[in-house]
């Protein structure tokens, strides 16, 4: 197997690698400086969604194939199971941002972890760790196979292979070599995409926790409902029904950037009501003491 890959998509794969593991990071350091936010949800973000988006909705998607062989369905029963199996992460991500959340809400201090900034942080944590394992992990890998590739080494690494690990090496080359700038530009947009929309999500879902009033329950509701209409795009890719990945990549980011906004303004909006009700219990308080 012969060919190689452009100096320019070689650079958007670094690129894509670099980016997944500095925009988290920066926009913890950002939140904490600029929100007095504290480094504990970012860190929980972090390990909520390793242990259940990333681990248990494997664990789970494992053994359904173990059980459907999926290679015989028609192009409607390919987009049915794909977001049958998507929305399963669906529910256990939210879900799971829901109870850990209350982790902290639980803190001996119920006012630690209740502004935004604590938002925020658990947010980039949670949506920093996905956008590394989506995107920084595939582009590492694909830079490796690009370096075999440019090296004129592919077919000697072929051939150390065999059986179903050759066969898979083959493909990946294979899809390499056919992919344009283009491709790898919609992979990293949409993880762009994706991360942003899990920071506005997560940002609803902080506010259905820490949120006083029986109302702001809905907010892990439309959480759920957000994030189902963010992966429809990419099933009816999957499934055949569109084939131009721009079209899953420009809903995925508008979207995403519409979720965030959305979610911004509510937990502005609840901080505004909690900081209103904090004034009024300390004014209570004064009136109390001096009705003595």
């Amino acid at each position: 197997m012969t060919g190689t890959l452009s100096n320019g998509i070689i650079s958007l794969i670094l690129f894509g690698v670099s980016y997944s593991l500095i925009v988290p990071l920066l926009l913890c350091a950002i939140f904490k400086k600029r929100f007095k936010a504290h480094i504990k949800p970012f860190l929980v973000g972090l390990i909520t969604y390793g242990a259940l988006s990333f681990c248990v909705v494997n664990i789970i998607n494992g053994l359904l194939l173990r059980f459907v062989d999926s290679t015989g369905f028609s192009v409607p029963m390919v987009f049915i199971y794909s977001l049958f199996t998507q929305i399963i992460g669906v529910l256990i991500g939210q879900a799971g941002k829901y109870y850990t959340l209350r982790v902290l809400k639980n803190d001996p201090n119920p006012d630690k972890y209740a502004l935004r900034g604590d938002a925020l942080e658990f947010g980039a944590g949670y949506a920093g760790l996905e956008l590394f394992m989506t995107v920084g992990i595939t582009m590492a890998s694909y830079f490796s196979y690009a370096a075999i590739l440019n090296n004129g080494q592919a077919q000697q690494f072929i051939d150390s292979m065999t059986g179903i690990d050759r066969q898979n090496v083959e493909a990946i080359f294979t899809s390499l070599l056919s992919s344009s700038f283009s491709d790898f530009l919609c992979v990293i947009l949409q993880g762009l995409g994706m991360f942003i929309f899990q920071i506005g999500a997560s940002l609803l879902v902080f506010r259905s926790v820490f949120g006083t009033k029986e109302s702001d329950k809905v907010y892990l509701r439309l959480a759920i409902i957000f994030h189902v209409i963010m992966i429809v795009p990419g099933c009816i890719v999957s499934a055949g029904l569109i084939t131009t990945p721009w079209f899953e990549t420009i809903i995925m980011v508008i979207f995403g950037a519409a979720v965030l906004y959305y979610g911004f303004d509510k937990i502005k909006e609840y901080e505004k009501n909690r900081v209103d009700d904090m004034i009024k219990a300390s004014k209570s308080k004064k009136k109390n003491k001096k009705g003595r």
